[in-house]
């Protein structure tokens, strides 16, 4: 007899690549924190990389673009291996194309819910205060920061948008999209407003857990 469960969330086929993902992931965060920045190079771009592994052959154009997203995400993973300035701007502007192309993907399979103000308040109001906190030295940096910030925000809430939609997964993209933020909430107060202990566990290790429940979402079912 077909367990009803399995038909509607195959699980077998995304354990491998999602342990994969961790355990590639954990080396990289390993190497970060122990000093070994030749594991962060090789682990880094590669437990992003494996995600493509997660969602599968794309067969839906949300599938598509968020290929399209992990892929532009993986540009920013390997410009945000650098401290310096440059590195970070082009890892700015990679991540936030990577953005735009989640909040597209969102669009495509978004519906209106009633609890989806809350979802929007909650975020913007958290987006408001981290900017307040996070303030670069330089105008240019600050305005692209305010830009990022208002990016990731939409990304978030369309995420939510998606609950209740055709995407079977949605709550995943949704938990997904929250974790995503909170990595790169934690990044930028550890740069510019103040040092977090141990800040990769929460800039890389949850960005990745947040990258995996978009990449689910991807991989399951639409309709």
């Amino acid at each position: 007899m077909t367990d009803p469960l399995a038909v509607s969330f195959p699980i077998a086929p995304v354990v491998v690549p999602v342990l994969a993902v961790l355990v590639a992931g954990a080396i990289a965060i390993a190497g970060i924190e122990r000093g070994v920045p030749r594991l962060a190079w090789v682990f880094k771009p590669l437990a992003t990389l494996l995600l493509l592994a997660v969602v599968g052959w794309p067969q839906t154009s949300f599938a598509r673009l968020t290929v399209a997203g992990i892929l532009l995400s993986l540009i920013g993973d390997i410009a945000l291996l650098s401290d310096r300035d440059t590195p970070f701007q082009v890892g700015l502007v990679a991540f936030l194309a990577a953005h735009v192309v989640y909040i597209v993907a969102n669009f495509k399979v978004a519906v209106w819910w009633p609890g989806l103000w809350g979802v929007a308040a909650v975020v913007l109001l958290a987006s408001v205060i981290l900017l307040r906190l996070v303030r670069p030295p330089h105008i240019v940096l600050r305005i692209a920061t305010i830009v990022y910030g208002v990016a990731i925000s939409a990304m978030v809430i369309s995420a939510w948008a998606t609950i209740g939609g055709p995407l079977r997964w949605a709550p995943l993209a949704a938990a997904g999209s929250v974790l995503f933020y909170v990595s790169d909430a934690s990044l930028a107060i550890n740069r510019f407003y103040r040092p977090i202990p141990h800040v990769a566990y929460l800039a890389i290790g949850v960005y990745w857990l947040g990258q995996i429940g978009i990449a689910l979402a991807a991989h399951g079912p639409v309709g």
